[in-house]
């Protein structure tokens, strides 16, 4: 029996590998690991969905495991895919699948799951040079109208995507994107999601004189069940619950051989089927009652990503790089931007791409109020041009995100290095085109609630102005081996008379921090860094003052070997003021830790 039935196999298998050589497949594996994570924290809690800090989890020990693999088929033939474990509540104590809650949570069960799975050919024709079917993070187009969505697995995204050469030097570039069930108004796309919808995007790319030239457009379209159709038998209708279009104009060149210019115009259109919306809301059993504002006539609820109405604006940033100053060591950087508040693009960037060249507000602060969040975030914030930034499945040491929509303003950043040591100097004002007394009489549009910490994105009313300074330098000493030490200060004025006809709404706000860090090369894989900030908030609410101070004191270490990657940060936090202004003064601490340990083979 032995013989008749691995005969069989044995042949099949010589079959399937006797291909031609030149069929033959290469694969390589590289950029597969096995990452572990290790927080810990004097809050003791632990999320069952995440083990993440914004989830609220403060203390865990997980494992998860990337298999990459990137097959050459021939050379007008490669194709990829990504097997990965997304466990992030799979604690070790729970002993590989015996916890407690008997592990009936997706987050749990270490699954192995499907990602990243492309096929993209290069097949050399006159007007085609590269075809990509399958996933993508699409991070070769614009932030402000295509742009990269979420970092734990940015590649969910899959569509098709063209790229080939027009007349001259130009190119173009055509996608179809299957649209995410999330993009669309209140986060879903109706009580029967169309899996045909789709974002549609065309770019072209040229020169003109030492000018690069991309003009795009893309377009969302979102449908759901037509609830008029009663004739299922002759096939199911859909109606059109929104669409989102995007034109985007971009121009760059060097004006001389000391400065460089970079240009961008956005114009933006949403519109937004509210009839259509609110019979959604019936098929799912009515509109919650804690959707808020003018959602009851609007069906656009206080947590949504978009306006209430249909709605048109734009987006203008103008970059200016002074590379050659007459002060050698100086350079400059100027940044103008202008984005709407009307300004809507669904499938821009939620997080991943930084869009701004200004700081933005004191990370520190970040999530003032939490418990887990006393340190706030141990990274600059960045800024993102969508309603809803994502902050999601992040931890404390990581960047945040916070929304750009309805700033206006400019950044000036001067850059100077003398005696091997670089500094530089950040000036950001910013107004709001969001400055309005009842929503500017639109209350239909923007009485959504849109929710982002001290201040969301749409206020009823607003009349607010931020001004930011940011001063950094660092040093070598050349001493113990050499000790790189690190200066920087930062304060964020932001000031809101909200109703400006009552006094006693004023809202002002000033952050100061100065952060002071001293590291070490300790042996040649092992680095080290020790840093302390002192962090002032002083706000003022009418006549009230509640003013709060806190200290961080900071551990960093990180270690390297071929293929391994070690990095710790642990925060000891203390002060003395108000995590919440309804409540009295109150003194606080907090301790906190994320280690990680990466194997890349």
């Amino acid at each position: 029996m032995k013989k008749l039935t691995l005969t069989p196999l044995c042949l099949a298998i010589g079959m399937a590998f006797a291909v031609p050589a030149s069929m033959a497949a290469t694969i390589d594996f590289s950029g597969s690991n096995i990452y572990m994570k290790f927080l810990d924290g004097d809050r003791q809690v632990v999320s069952s969905s995440s083990g993440d800090t914004a989830s609220g989890t403060d203390t865990g020990q997980w494992t998860e495991f990337e298999l990459r693999m990137k097959a050459t088929i021939s050379p007008q033939v490669e194709a990829g895919v990504r097997l990965q474990s997304r466990s992030p509540s799979a604690y070790w104590t729970q002993f590989g699948g015996f916890s407690k809650e008997g592990n009936n949570n997706d987050t749990e069960l270490k699954y192995i799951k499907l990602r990243g799975a492309y096929v993209q050919l290069t097949p050399g024709y006159s007007w085609l040079n590269t075809a990509l079917i399958g996933s993508s993070d699409w991070g070769m187009f614009d932030p402000f109208t295509v742009g990269k969505i979420r970092y734990i697995d940015r590649d969910n995204i899959n569509g098709f995507y063209f790229k080939g050469p027009l007349l001259g030097k130009a190119s173009y570039e055509i996608a179809r994107i299957s649209r995410p069930e999330y993009l669309g108004p209140n986060f879903d796309t109706g009580y029967t999601s169309n899996v045909q919808d789709a974002t549609y995007i065309g770019q072209i790319k040229g020169a003109v004189g030492g000018m690069k030239l991309t003009g795009s457009f893309q377009q969302t379209s979102i449908q759901t069940k037509d609830y008029a159709d009663t004739t299922p038998l002759k096939g199911t209708d859909y109606a059109s619950r929104s669409k989102n279009s995007v034109f985007a104009l971009k121009a760059e060149g060097a004006l001389s051989d000391a400065f460089d210019v970079r240009g961008a115009y956005y114009r933006s259109h949403f519109a937004i089927d509210n009839a259509q919306v609110l019979a959604d809301w019936a098929a799912w059993g009515g509109l919650p009652s804690w959707c808020g504002g003018q959602s009851a006539t609007t069906g656009a609820c206080s947590w949504g990503m978009t306006p209430g109405r249909n709605v048109d604006d734009h987006a203008i940033k103008l970059d200016v790089d002074w590379g050659k100053t007459p002060i050698a060591g100086l350079s400059a950087n100027f940044q103008y931007f202008n984005i709407g508040a009307g300004y809507v693009t669904l499938a821009g960037s939620r997080r991943e791409t930084d869009t701004l060249l200004t700081e933005g507000s004191e990370a520190a602060w970040a999530n003032w109020g939490n418990s887990l969040w006393l340190g706030g975030r141990a990274n600059d914030m960045t800024q993102t041009p969508v309603i809803h930034a994502d902050n999601a499945f992040t931890d404390f040491e990581e960047t945040g995100s916070e929304s750009s929509i309805g700033w206006k303003g400019f950044t000036m950043k001067l850059n100077y290095e003398t005696s091997d040591t670089p500094m530089s100097l950040e000036l950001t004002k910013i107004g709001y085109n969001t400055n309005w007394q009842n929503y500017g009489g639109d209350a239909a549009t923007y009485d959504v609630g849109h929710g982002q910490g001290t201040y969301d994105v749409y206020k009823q009313y607003q009349d607010r102005s931020t001004n930011i300074a940011v001063f950094k330098a660092s040093h070598l000493f050349p001493i113990a081996g050499g000790l790189e030490t690190g200066f920087k200060w930062k304060r964020v004025s932001d000031s809101d008379k909200v109703n400006t006809t009552v006094a006693a709404d004023d809202v002002d706000v000033t952050d100061n921090g100065y952060v002071f860090s001293v590291g070490k090369q300790l042996y040649n894989d092992l680095n080290t860094t020790v840093s302390y900030g002192r962090y002032t908030r002083d706000q003022k609410v009418g006549s009230n003052e509640f003013n709060t101070d806190k200290n961080i004191l900071s551990l960093k270490a990180s270690y390297n070997l071929t293929g391994l990657e070690i990095g710790a940060l642990a925060q000891w936090i203390k002060g003395s003021g108000f995590p919440d202004i309804a409540n009295p003064r109150t003194d606080f601490e907090q301790y906190r830790m994320k280690a990680y340990l990466k194997a890349i083979f």
